[in-house]
């Protein structure tokens, strides 16, 4: 009877040695940065430049100015070799330290668009129900990722006054980041319109088909929502209980593979094109896998 909890708990207590979690959060954000940096030469990434960067008082004047495609070769010309100076940080601590402060910029401007561009459902009231916006929700995770990164090269610099005060903020980051996606969109998804759009990702999908033959569109996407928020909630009992905190970054890995798994059987590409050419469902599934890397960072943390 107690071989169960007992192994369980040797699984939720196995962490991550420093420099694996390091070398891992790397390899992320690299993979990351450099394929979404190259992405920026596409026609479907120019519209999305359009649309975000045309939409923000901060970058509309830009945008308009040089126009998508020049704006999405200057940050291909920014992202591309962010990605770059992050991998070769894994052999050179001044070059990994100039590419994860770049991430963190990069990420960081990303989320800002949360706050200047039109992403609340007006229909249904505005703020909190958020339609295009829950990309960006994401982001904040991804920047808590760089941000640990740049406490790793602190502490091999020798700072580790600094370096400590860098992974707490990274540390602080993800709880919020991973807040902020389970639970704001896990609740969008006790509404219609979170609920007919995610049938296209889940109808076609091995793993998330069953759900549409037990309940209707809206029963199933509750279901996922109860799930989203159930995950949450294991994932914050880390600091107080390491066994459901554990479930909850088991829950996080789950859900992260299951949306890796939409690249195939949607896919994350158009019709008219091929991977690696992402489009935005490639690059909401891409996002996950930092969302994953946030959870490990608190999995290693407590």
């Amino acid at each position: 009877m107690t071989q169960t909890p007992s192994l369980l708990k040797r699984i939720t207590d196995t962490r991550p040695s420093e420099n694996t979690l390091f070398v891992y959060l790397t390899l992320v954000t690299a993979t990351y940065l450099i394929w979404l940096g190259l992405l920026k030469f596409t026609a479907p990434e120019h519209q999305q430049i359009e649309y975000w960067l045309g939409g923000s008082p901060l970058f509309s004047g830009l945008v308009h100015a040089l126009g998508a495609p020049f704006t999405g070769l200057l940050m291909a010309l920014f992202e591309v070799p962010a990605g770059i100076l992050v991998l070769l940080g894994l052999k050179n601590l001044r070059l990994g330290i100039i590419g994860s402060l770049m991430a963190m910029l990069i990420f960081l401007l990303n989320f800002l668009y949360l706050f200047t561009n039109p992403v609340w459902m007006d229909a249904l009231g505005g703020f909190p129900i958020i339609g295009s916006g829950q990309n960006l929700l994401k982001y904040l995770s991804m920047f808590a990722v760089a941000t640990y990164i740049l406490g790793h090269h602190m502490h091999v610099a020798g700072k580790d006054k600094t370096a400590g005060s860098i992974k707490r903020l990274a540390v602080l980051a993800s709880f919020a980041g991973i807040a902020l996606v389970m639970g704001w969109i896990g609740a969008m998804k006790f509404y219609e319109f979170e609920a007919q759009g995610i049938v296209r990702l889940m109808q076609s999908n091995i793993f998330f088909s069953w759900t549409y033959q037990i309940w209707d569109v809206q029963g199933a996407s509750n279901f996922i929502g109860i799930v989203e928020w159930i995950f949450l909630l294991l994932l914050l009992c880390l600091p107080f209980n390491r066994v459901l905190g554990g479930l909850g970054v088991l829950g996080i890995a789950a859900t992260a593979f299951g949306t890796l798994t939409f690249m195939f059987s949607v896919p994350g590409w158009d019709a008219d094109s091929f991977f690696p050419l992402l489009n935005r469902t490639g690059v909401f599934v891409l996002k996950d896998q930092l969302l994953l890397a946030a959870a490990i960072i608190l999995w290693k943390n407590y």
